[in-house]
């Protein structure tokens, strides 16, 4: 059982953005697999910090699907939380069968190099704009290149470790700098955000182990990578900056409600204003829908967002259709995982801190993302969020129990 779990873990990062919904092949065997806890009854030992972890990823499903409920929405939307639901089972299976840290580190790392592999040759060979990678949409699959780049820097810790300290440094610094470049060339500006802050945490909590000379190192590395990146003839980053801040300057211009930021501005405006109708529960998606409808025939609407099933914001969108109950619920799943990854980080042993800092990072890249899109509406965007969440705090818990 530990090897399947340790093959499942790599698979799913490895897989998840060079083949067609790839990170769901190992998260359905390990969510098979999980049922051989109902005869096998393994010794679990769930502490408390353990519980609050189950606690959020359940709060989280029955709030939402109680509202669903309670609105009448269709039945594909409870497929999204449930998928929080369904993560308990497995990490309840990684916790009695821990995966070996090496499948977890070297899945992320060849799974960045994988998708900006894939990307590089939808840019170049197919002349594809924006690159998605094997997603369905170039901001999803930036968002989730950026996240395997950050846990792979996440894992240099982890890597000096190693007996083969620089082979394993070499392969996740490498997964870094594809994740980074992944993100870059698919034009996703908001997973961009997610880097120097991602960088910024990693930074000092190496420097707490190594000294300030090491935080002033890394910040300097950033600073150079990113003034190459903009400096390239064509770059994306400097291309993206510009338009975005040309559509910011026009913001209230009539014609830039059909720019990208522009559609965003006016999706957050209705969607603030609808949720002020049903501030505790929220209208629901198919109210939501509707009063869009209304609007646009009231006039106090443009016809370019109408059709547009998200507010392109994880909170806004929460708080239009599921109320601040549904936020409520949201900010647990982003912030109490975080509370709990962030006090290991601090206060727990030293061999389970690579997965404590990967957990923080995760944590924070979904808050980030969250603001410039409705990354939870898409089946890439929960599983990537609940799966890597339970794998890392599996591995967490075996180095503490190691300790």
């Amino acid at each position: 059982m530990l090897r399947l779990t340790s093959v499942c873990v790599f698979l799913f990062s490895a897989l998840s953005l060079c083949v067609d919904s790839g990170y769901s092949l190992g998260a359905v065997v390990l969510l098979l697999s999980s049922t051989c806890l109902l005869w096998q009854r393994p010794k679990l030992g769930l502490q408390r910090q353990d519980w609050l972890l189950i606690a959020a990823l359940l709060a989280y499903c029955l709030v939402f699907v109680a509202n669903m409920l309670y609105h009448g929405d269709p039945g594909r939307e409870f497929d999204m939380p449930l998928r929080a639901l369904l993560v308990v089972p497995v990490l309840l299976l990684l916790l009695a069968y821990p995966p070996r840290p090496a499948a977890w580190w070297s899945g992320v790392a060849v799974g960045a190099i994988a998708g900006a592999a894939l990307a590089l040759w939808q840019f170049t060979m197919q002349d594809m704009e924006r690159p998605q990678g094997s997603t369905s949409n170039a901001i999803h699959y930036g968002n989730a290149s950026m996240l395997l780049g950050m846990l792979s820097l996440a894992g240099l810790e982890w890597a000096r470790a190693q007996r083969r300290a620089l082979a394993w440094s070499a392969l996740l610094l490498a997964g870094c700098l594809a994740g980074v470049f992944g993100s870059v060339i698919s034009g996703s500006r908001g997973g961009w955000v997610a880097l120097p802050v991602c960088v910024l945490i990693i930074a000092v909590h190496n420097a707490r182990q190594h000294g300030l000379r090491y935080l002033a190192i890394t910040l300097s590395a950033m600073a150079v990578l990113v003034a190459i990146a903009y400096a390239l003839p064509h770059s994306p980053i400097r291309e993206r900056t510009a338009i975005a801040v040309t559509e910011v300057e026009k913001m209230n211009d009539p014609a830039n409600a059909t720019t990208s930021i522009g559609q965003r501005f006016e999706m957050w405006r209705t969607a603030l204003l609808l949720s002020s109708e049903r501030p505790l529960l929220g209208i629901g998606r198919n109210g939501y829908l509707d009063e869009k409808k209304q609007l646009v025939l009231e006039g106090r609407m443009g016809t370019t967002t109408s059709d547009a099933t998200n507010a392109h914001n994880d909170y806004l969108d929460v708080l239009v259709k599921r109320g601040a109950t549904g936020l409520l619920a949201l900010f647990g799943l982003f912030l109490l995982p975080l509370c709990l990854f962030a006090r290991a980080l601090r206060h727990g042993a030293a061999s389970g801190h690579p997965f404590a800092l990967g957990g923080v990072v995760l944590c924070i890249c979904y808050i980030i993302f969250g603001l410039t899109t409705s990354s939870l509406t898409l089946n890439i965007g929960i599983i990537m969020l609940v799966f890597p969440m339970a794998m890392q705090w599996a591995l967490l818990r075996h180095a503490q129990r190691g300790a």
